[in-house]
């Protein structure tokens, strides 16, 4: 069975008087009663799985490798009728145990946002002003533009780095880490402010290191996803809730649910559905060493999309 295909018109309609403005609360997690079809594991051509990994992926910057969920991915829904948010929900949930990441449980404490609103910049500036280490990993002159709604749906990503000792450290350049002095010379020191001891193994293949998302937010903007279903619209999100990215309207070389918003995207790589290819992207995501260097953790995951989800 499909999603229910609800109108986007009629969504905006029924949020007119009760966009959100802040953060989501927990949503209710009860059994979903409709679910969605996927298509079957296929493969992707070579060239085109390189070129989707290098335009989609993000990478952590404060790491160099690409993030994903070690816990439980635990969305909470807002801006639609109850049972709306609690469909959204669900089936972020289904994708997530589809491509092989983790799911938190019942009581998970939520750490993913997905909020419908038809006032976007008033949340984002409420997030700048009260959370702002909820826009990710950034410099203060960063903030304003790194705070602008500029895509119809758009994500902000906290991260966290785990060093060779399994110490977690948030990945947030606004806080004060301390400093330490480093010998330069005999008897010569200079400080290092915002510094900290990170154990690495040194190597090029692999340094000890990996990434690891600790907090999405991402927001529709209603007014901008007219004519789209919410089911649709639920497949995207859910590729945004597992995997980081900073490319929101690019045009991948295949059809990919990535396209959904792409304006410049010929219609006919548009699925209204996650599809395979975008299935064995995620499972590339969460099977990939994710201590190993960047390029090597890129062509894994290319290497399982040319294999195909099933593989």
């Amino acid at each position: 069975m499909r999603m229910r295909r609800w109108s986007v018109n009629l969504i905006c309609a029924l949020a007119w008087a009760s966009a959100p403005s802040t953060l989501a609360q927990p949503a209710p997690r009860s059994a979903p009663t409709e679910s969605v079809t996927v298509t079957a594991p296929g493969t992707v051509p070579e060239q085109a799985a390189h070129d989707f990994v290098k335009s989609f992926t993000g990478v952590s910057p404060a790491s160099g490798k690409i993030a994903r969920w070690r816990l439980g991915v635990c969305p909470v829904v807002t801006g639609l009728p109850p049972s709306g948010n609690t469909l959204v929900s669900a089936r972020v949930r289904q994708v997530a145990a589809l491509a092989g990441a983790p799911v938190g449980d019942t009581s998970c404490k939520p750490n993913t946002d997905i909020v419908f609103t038809l006032n976007p910049q008033v949340l984002l500036d409420g997030i700048r002003a009260k959370d702002r280490v909820l826009l990710g990993y950034h410099d203060p002159a960063q903030e304003k533009e790194l705070a602008t709604v500029r895509h119809p749906v758009q994500a902000w990503y906290v991260t966290q780095s785990v060093d060779l000792n399994g110490t977690t450290y948030i990945d947030d350049k606004l806080r004060n880490h301390g400093g330490f002095y480093i010998q330069v010379a005999p008897g010569s020191f200079v400080f290092v402010p915002d510094a900290r001891v990170t154990h690495v193994t040194g190597s090029h293949l692999s340094d000890g290191v990996s990434s690891e998302l600790n907090h999405a937010v991402i927001v529709i903007d209603l007014a901008k996803v007219t004519g789209l279903t919410v089911g649709a619209l639920t497949d995207y999100v859910a590729m945004l809730a597992l995997s980081q990215t900073q490319s929101f309207e690019t045009c991948a070389p295949m059809a990919s649910i990535t396209n959904l918003v792409s304006a410049q995207c010929d219609v006919a790589v548009k699925p209204d559905e996650i599809t395979s290819a975008d299935l064995s992207y995620l499972h590339g995501l969460y099977s990939v060493d994710p201590r190993a260097s960047l390029m090597r953790q890129k062509e894994e995951i290319a290497a399982r999309m040319e294999q195909g989800a099933g593989q």
